[in-house]
């Protein structure tokens, strides 16, 4: 893999200056891995496993940036191929690879690094360790290792991707009219995936056939800051595959490499997803929820007060509110703009409104929240901070994440074309003072009554590196990595004893704040409205690449998360995606004319949005019956709590244990300690056959959300979900 003088570069364990014609090997169960000087080698013992093979090119890098107070010297790439031959060490499972300094061809820098390659069980493990003996540089990043030459057909063994809740690539792009989701980089096409963040949100990718796959896993207990990176040379034909690791090494320091674990694995996409899920639980495993959030069917998210200051939610309506979102089935209301400043303003101070109502009224309308059966909660941001605001110029300013140059890293929000925007610093989440404001929130929220609390943004950001001086952090820092993890776990640990029962949600979804996050505000690919659509493409055979939420739910089937339909209304489409992959419902009311659809069934005409900069899609609003509409998200939210042993409460199988055929059905199974589920969705326009059984095991119910009971292999009506439940036989 070629190696990007402008940034990192994609890598393998390296021994350059290996003689050609005596590669070392490493041998066991998963195959034989050889190292020399044009690279790694992989011959897998998996007959339907690609195999690697060295290409010459750099298979590992590492980049320097000048150290803080040494000027503004360019980053320095040291890359495998210009280092002389490492001292190479046998051990009793494998290799160890040392090179004392590294050169750029140049110069040579005090640069210490050692690999480490070992067979594992049925896998291959490559870790190591960077010290910088230098004083004016600083490691930024290491590449590596890159397995090189992968000669692959993704039609038949399609890449899976962590982007989302997943991503299954069958095709490199013909030419460059269209070439989502890859990139162009010189010659080669590249797809990547920064973790932790909404695009990147777990440790591993694979290239899985339905017969065998090689799985690539970083297991890093930290979940630190890296890059899953493939690129694809059209010359060759070939792939290459790598993690690139944002790790500061600072002067003086000597940090282990996160390990890496290559499996060549016989069988279907489940084994690596099982393989990454075994090592997860291996550290640590999700936190648990209370039991009224593990069946929450969804949210009615609702701004109160907009950003221009236009209040469409005062604290006496919430009943109303409630009235509305049980009207769809939904549990909990989110309590999005209820301070002062309305929504994405004055950040991150949330005071009660006294155009609202004030702070008695607020507390009231919780409680009758409550008494009408719902949860609430409250939202504030988890790394906005609005500049020139009292809580800026007094405190935020010392707190905001510090680009190299100085500046701050900011963003800026704009919800009408009539009044101004805002601009932000983002929270560096090491400070302590961030820490203590984002755990008073939370508190403040179980004060007031509130059943959690969402941060939003959270779970968006990939890592941000950080050179403020003043913060209680190393010089330079990488952010919104392990600090943001630590912080959320902190604030749950804290809120678990003022109030077992209270949550923390985030916007988006990764990984790495599973043992904090108990229910997220979707907002990744395979949360959004498009999803419906793509999954029913995906099952008339449509060549391109696929949404493939499966990879989330099937290693992580315990995960809540609602979609994102930032409109008044959930179509039957999407309603039925959410219950068949488990996810949970949401519907938005953002503006003015949202409120008056869900209060007076006024269909909104596009003028009623006015100088609004995002509009919900009003054509999609307009087409639909209100009532309708509304009542069948009811329908499939209740069918989905009914049944929620299996669906919200059980394991999600995918297609394990059961055999299906069915053209445009989707057919998932569901899990439980006595039961067996699967759920159909026929996406299609035409009512569908299928036929469909489970081994060892006595069929017990169907039904469907509109009818509690059906003939089980009756056809499917046009766009219907239903739900056959098997008892399990004791064997």
């Amino acid at each position: 893999m070629t190696v990007a003088k402008t940034g990192m570069a994609l890598v393998v364990l390296a021994f350059a200056g290996l003689a050609a014609d005596a590669p070392v090997c490493v041998t066991g169960a998963a195959g034989e891995l050889r190292v020399e000087a044009a690279g790694l080698s992989l011959t897998p013992a998996a007959a339907a496993c690609p195999a690697s093979e060295a290409t010459g090119e750099p298979y590992w890098a590492v980049v320097l940036e000048a150290a803080p107070g040494m000027g503004d010297a360019a980053d320095v790439i040291l890359e495998s191929q210009a280092q002389p031959p490492p001292k190479v060490k046998r051990t009793g499972d494998g290799l160890e690879l040392g090179y004392r300094s590294l050169t750029d061809g140049k110069a040579v820098y005090q640069i210490a690094l050692a690999l480490t390659v070992r067979a594992a069980g049925d896998a291959f493990e490559i870790g190591g360790t960077i010290r910088n003996g230098t004083k004016a540089w600083v490691v930024k990043g290491f590449t590596g290792p890159v397995f090189n030459g992968i000669r692959t057909d993704l039609s038949k063994t399609p890449l899976l991707m962590p982007s989302g809740f997943g991503w299954r690539v069958n095709r490199v792009p013909a030419d460059d009219k269209n070439l989502k989701p890859w990139a162009r980089s010189g010659n080669n096409l590249t797809l990547a995936a920064p973790y932790p963040s909404a695009q990147g949100t777990m440790q591993w990718f694979a290239f899985a056939g339905d017969a065998g796959g090689l799985y690539f896993g970083s297991h890093d207990p930290r979940f630190g800051a890296k890059t899953l990176s493939v690129r694809y040379d059209p010359e060759r034909k070939t792939f290459g595959a790598a993690f690139q690791h944002q790790v500061f090494v600072r002067p003086g320091e000597r940090v282990a490499l996160p390990p890496m674990t290559v499996m060549p694995y016989a069988g279907d996409w489940h084994v690596g997803a099982r393989r990454y899920r075994a090592w997860v639980d291996s550290v640590g495993k999700p936190i648990g929820k209370p039991a009224w959030a593990q069946t929450a069917t969804g949210w009615l998210l609702a701004i109160l007060k907009q950003q221009n200051g236009d209040v469409m939610w005062p604290y006496n309506t919430l009943d109303k509110l409630s009235e509305v979102a049980e009207a769809r089935g939904l549990d909990i209301i989110g309590l999005f703009g209820w301070g002062y400043g309305g929504h994405d303003h004055l950040y991150p101070d949330y005071n009660p409104c006294p155009v609202m109502g004030g702070e008695q009224a607020l507390r009231e309308g919780i409680r009758q929240a409550h008494v009408r059966g719902k949860r609430v909660v409250l939202y504030a941001n988890g790394q906005l901070e609005e500049r020139g605001t009292a809580y800026w110029t007094t405190t935020g300013q010392h707190l905001a994440v510090t680009r190299k140059d100085g500046g701050t890293v900011q963003e800026f929000w704009h919800k009408y074309g009539n009044t101004p925007g805002y601009h932000f610093d983002i929270g560096c989440q090491a400070t302590k003072g961030w820490r203590e404001r984002m755990l008073s929130l939370a508190i403040q929220a179980s004060d007031f009554g509130a059943d959690g609390i969402l941060y939003d943004q959270l779970g968006m950001r990939g890592p941000t590196a950080c050179y403020a001086a003043d913060h209680g952090h190393p010089v330079p820092f990488m952010s919104y990595e392990a600090d943001r993890k630590e912080m959320l776990r902190q604030i749950s640990e804290k809120m678990k004893r003022v109030n077992p029962e209270f949550i923390i949600m985030t916007e988006g979804f990764h990984d790495a704040i599973l043992d904090s996050v108990a229910y997220f505000h979707g907002c990744v690919r395979g949360a959004f409205q498009e999803s419906a659509g793509l999954i029913a493409r995906r099952l008339e055979g449509a060549q391109g690449d696929d949404l493939f939420p499966e990879m989330m739910r099937y290693t992580y089937p315990e995960v809540a998360s609602t979609i994102r339909f930032p409109s008044p209304l959930v179509d039957r489409p999407m309603a039925n995606y959410t219950v068949t992959y488990g996810l949970r419902y949401e519907i938005e009311s953002r503006y003015i004319p949202d409120r008056d659809y869900l209060l007076e069934g006024r269909i909104p005409a596009v003028a009623d949005y006015g100088v609004v900069l995002s509009k919900p899609d009003i054509g999609l609003v307009r087409s639909l019956p209100p009532q309708a509409t509304a009542e069948y998200l009811k329908r499939a939210a209740l069918f989905q709590k009914r049944n929620s042993g299996l669906l919200m409460a059980g394991t999600f199988t995918d297609s394990e244990g059961f055999s299906f055929s069915g053209a445009g059905i989707v057919a998932k199974g569901y899990c439980s300690a006595d039961a067996f589920g699967v759920l159909l969705w026929n996406t299609t326009d035409k009512p569908a056959a299928f036929s469909l059984s489970v081994p060892k095991a006595e069929l017990l119910s169907a039904s469907e959300p509109e009818k509690d009971k059906v003939e089980a292999f009756s056809e499917l009506p046009p766009q219907t979900v239903r739900l056959l439940v098997w008892k399990k036989n004791r064997e």
